[in-house]
């Protein structure tokens, strides 16, 4: 009968008829899977009767244990786990692309430099690994000014400096 005058409630009254049905549920029924069953029902009723209530406004007419117990919580708790996975996998395939293009870039770079200047310094070489890809792009297109070594110690002491 509760869950007929829920449904037939109004906006306002709704609250404090889903708090009392739930108390009732606890005291009355003593059957955990009824329990769910009638929560269940509670919040079926809810959300298809205030579709326009927000999460907050529909948790305060629960109990806290009881919306993470009803399967809509748990739905949407699963379905957040999956997201974040997803998006976690996506940024980090995409991360691992990143990297992977600024490691040719950097290799090109001093295969470049290399064979221009013959053996680079430690201290080049390494300067240039920092470089992020921007850096190492604007090197790309420098080097072809280079005239000596100097020139690339120039770049860097500016590029480094900035």
């Amino acid at each position: 009968m509760g869950l007929i005058e829920l449904i037939l409630s109004k906006e306002t009254q709704a609250p404090e008829l889903v708090k009392t049905l739930l108390s009732r549920t606890k005291t009355e029924v003593e059957n955990d899977r009824e329990k769910q069953g009638i929560i269940g029902l509670l919040e079926t009723v809810l959300l298809s009767k205030f579709s326009q209530l927000s999460r907050q406004e529909i948790e305060t007419m629960f109990f806290v244990n009881d919306i993470k117990q009803t399967r809509v919580y748990q739905e949407a708790k699963q379905e957040g786990i999956e997201e974040g996975r997803q998006e976690g996998r996506q940024e980090g395939r995409q991360e691992g692309r990143q990297e992977g293009k600024k490691d040719a870039a950097i290799n090109l770079l001093l295969r470049i430099l290399s064979k221009r200047f013959r053996k680079l310094e430690d201290s080049y070489m390494q300067n240039i690994k920092g470089l992020n890809i921007e850096q190492l792009e604007k090197l790309g297109e420098a080097l072809l000014d280079f005239t000596d070594v100097n020139d690339l110690e120039t770049w860097l002491k500016s590029e480094i400096n900035n």
